[in-house]
C-alpha cells in the first residue's frame, strides 16, 4: 500500500467511540498559589528514557536496538553539556540551529522497581529546547522535555494499556539529593501491588522506574515528591487502540499537575483516518464541554476516558487536566503508514493563567525513508496572518476553523527536518511528527514547544481508589520484529513472511515466536516453561 498525500485538517467532527476507564476518585485536594511563567526552553535538563522494547527484548526487534538521540535548538548561540553516568558530552548549538547528540545505549532504563543513577543531565549557558527521541528500525517515539526550572511535586501519570502487549510504564528522575518520592501506583509493578502507596529514596541523577508486567494501565498512577522530580510515562510496545496491530514504543515527559490546562484542542493526523484522545482529570467533578458534544462525562481525580476520533476536537475542562493524543496502530486504516504515537496536547491559552506558547524553536526530527515531518497548529483565526514559520507567514489558506462559531482555526503544515521557528502574535497549541511508510511504519510525535505557567491553583494528586492488591501476573509480549521488515525469509514472528509479525499465532514452523505451535508467543521461552524474563 502507499501513503495517502499530506490533508487539510478537515472541518467534519466525528465521534467513533467513548471509553469511561474509572482509575481513581474521592478525597479532596488542597490548593496553594504558585506564581512565574516559565518557557520549555531552559538551561538545565534531568531526563531519562523508560524501557523501549527494542533495548530490553533486542531478539523482537530483529536484534536491532534503539538509538537514543536529543535534539539540543537554540534561538541564540550557545554551548553545553550532556552528563551521563560520569561522561561528560560538550555540545554547540549555532543561533536558530539544532545539534543532535547519541546517548550511550545504556542510558534506556531495563530494570523494573531498581533505583539506578542513570539520570541523563543536560546544561546550557542560554536557553535551549530539547526534544529526545528514541528510535529502532521498527519502533521510535520522542518527548519534549521540561526544564528542571518547571519541575513540580505534584504528578498522575499518563500511560496506556495493551492486552496483547506487556509494558506500561513510568519513570521518575531525582533533581537533589534526599529526595522522598511517594507513589500509589494504579497498576502492579514486578512486586508492587496496585493501589498499595510506598516511597523510595532519590538523589539528584538517580532514576526509578516501575513497568506492569502484564496488560495493566499506569494511567493514573500518583506521584508526590518533597523536592522537584521529573516524570516520565508510556509503554515500552502499545497497539492502539488494543489488539489492533502494530506495536510501537510510548513515551512523554508529563507536567506537574500545576501546569494542565483548561481548554485543549486536536486535530487528525495528516493521511490517517482516526486517532485516539485520553483525557486525565486532576480534581474530583470536572466537567466538561466539547465538540462534538457529550465526547467526555464527569471525571474524579485520576480518572481519565479515552476518545476515539476522526475529525477536530475541542475539550473544555472546569478543572486542569491533561490531554494525550495518540497515533493508532498500522492496522486501524488503510493509510499504509504509521504506529501507534503518544503526544501530550499544549493546553490552547484563553487566560494569563493557562500555558500557551507564542515563540519556539525547535528541531525536528526526520524518520528515513518518509516524506518530511508534519506540524499541527491550532491558533485563533484573526491571528493567522501574524504567524510565522522560520520567519515567513503561514498561508492561513492552510488552516480550518475548528468550528462555524468558534474563534480557532487548525492547520497541518508540512516541515523538514532540523531546527524551525514557530512565532505569532497570540499564543498557539502545535505538535509535531512523522511517520514511516509501508515496511517501516514506525512514527514518533512530541510538543513543539510551550511556555508553562501554573495554575492560580495547584491541587494535591488523590490516591486511586482500591484495586487489585496483588501483583498482576505475567504476560509475555509477542513479536514485533516481523513488522516492518517486509524482506521475504526466515524472520523472528513471521512464520509465514506476510511481512507482518504473526503476534504469536505459530503456522507449523519454529521461531522465536512459538516454539511449541501453542498459538501464544514464546518470547524468549525456548524450553516451553510458560514464564516471561521480564527482569
Amino acid at each position: 500500500m502507499r501513503p495517502t498525500n499530506n490533508q487539510l485538517v478537515q472541518s467534519a467532527l466525528l465521534l467513533s467511540s467513548v471509553l469511561l476507564t474509572a482509575c481513581g476518585g474521592g478525597g479532596s485536594t488542597t490548593t496553594t498559589a504558585i506564581p512565574s511563567t516559565i518557557s520549555s526552553m531552559g538551561t538545565e535538563f534531568y531526563l531519562t528514557i523508560p524501557d523501549h522494547l527494542c533495548v530490553s527484548k533486542p531478539a523482537l526487534c530483529n536484534n536491532v536496538s534503539a538509538t537514543n538521540k536529543l535534539i539540543v535548538a537554540a534561538a541564540t548561540a550557545t554551548t553545553g553539556e550532556v552528563t551521563f553516568n560520569g561522561v561528560i558530552t560538550p555540545f554547540t548549538v549555532a543561533a536558530d540551529s539544532q545539534t543532535v547528540i547519541t546517548l550511550d545505549p545504556a542510558a534506556v532504563l531495563t530494570s523494573n522497581e531498581l533505583i539506578e543513577t542513570k539520570g541523563i543531565h543536560v546544561t546550557a549557558l542560554a536557553p535551549v529546547s530539547v526534544h529526545v527521541v528514541s528510535e529502532s528500525a521498527t519502533s521510535a517515539d520522542g518527548y519534549l522535555a521540561i526544564p528542571t526550572t518547571a519541575l513540580g511535586i505534584n504528578y498522575y501519570v499518563m500511560s496506556y494499556a495493551s492486552a496483547r502487549y506487556a509494558g506500561s510504564e513510568f519513570a521518575v528522575v531525582g533533581t537533589q539529593n534526599a529526595t522522598t518520592v511517594t507513589i500509589t501506583p494504579t497498576a502492579a509493578g514486578a512486586t508492587k501491588p496496585a493501589a498499595a502507596t510506598f516511597t523510595i529514596t532519590l538523589n539528584s541523577g538517580e532514576t526509578y522506574q516501575l513497568a506492569n508486567p502484564a496488560g495493566a494501565d499506569m494511567t493514573g498512577t500518583v506521584v508526590t515528591a518533597d523536592k522537584p522530580v521529573a516524570v516520565f510515562g508510556g509503554h515500552r510496545c502499545a497497539e492502539v487502540p488494543s489488539n489492533v496491530g502494530y506495536c510501537d514504543y510510548l513515551v512523554e515527559q508529563i507536567p506537574d499537575v500545576s501546569l494542565w490546562g483548561t481548554t485543549h484542542h486536536t486535530a487528525p493526523f495528516s493521511g490517517r483516518a482516526n486517532y485516539t484522545v485520553r483525557v486525565l482529570a486532576s480534581q474530583n467533578n470536572t466537567t466538561f464541554t466539547t465538540v462534538p458534544a457529550g465526547l467526555v462525562g464527569t471525571l474524579n481525580a485520576g480518572q481519565f476516558v479515552d476518545v476515539s476520533m476522526s475529525g477536530v476536537g475541542e475539550f473544555v475542562s472546569s478543572a486542569p487536566v491533561l490531554v494525550a493524543q495518540f497515533i493508532r496502530s498500522y492496522a486501524d486504516d488503510t493509510s499504509g503508514k504509521g504506529d501507534p504515537s503518544m503526544v501530550l496536547v499544549t493546553p490552547t491559552a484563553v487566560t494569563a493563567n493557562e500555558m500557551g506558547v507564542t515563540n519556539s524553536t525547535f528541531g525536528v526530527h526526520g524518520l528515513a525513508g518518509t516524506g518530511g515531518a508534519i506540524i499541527n497548529i491550532v491558533t485563533q483565526t484573526s491571528q493567522l496572518a501574524n504567524l510565522m514559520l522560520d520567519n515567513v507567514m503561514v498561508q492561513p489558506s492552510l488552516f480550518t476553523p475548528l468550528s462555524a462559531t468558534s474563534i480557532y482555526s487548525i492547520g497541518t503544515i508540512p516541515v523538514t527536518p532540523g531546527a524551525h521557528k514557530l512565532s505569532g502574535a497570540v499564543p498557539y497549541s502545535a505538535l509535531v511528527y512523522d511517520f514511516g511508510i509501508a515496511s517501516n511504519a514506525v512514527s514518533y510525535a512530541y510538543p513543539v514547544g510551550a511556555t508553562l505557567t501554573p495554575n492560580i491553583s495547584t491541587a494535591t494528586p488523590v490516591s486511586p481508589a482500591p484495586v487489585a492488591s496483588s501483583p498482576t501476573p505475567a504476560v509475555c509480549m509477542d513479536d514485533e520484529s516481523g513488522h516492518h521488515n517486509h524482506t521475504i525469509g526466515t524472520r523472528t514472528g513471521d512464520h509465514n513472511n506476510d511481512g507482518h509479525a504473526d503476534n504469536g499465532y505459530g503456522n507449523g514452523n519454529y521461531g522465536d515466536g512459538d516454539h511449541n505451535n501453542d498459538g501464544h508467543a514464546d518470547n524468549g521461552n525456548v524450553n516451553d516453561d510458560q514464564e516471561c524474563d521480564w527482569e
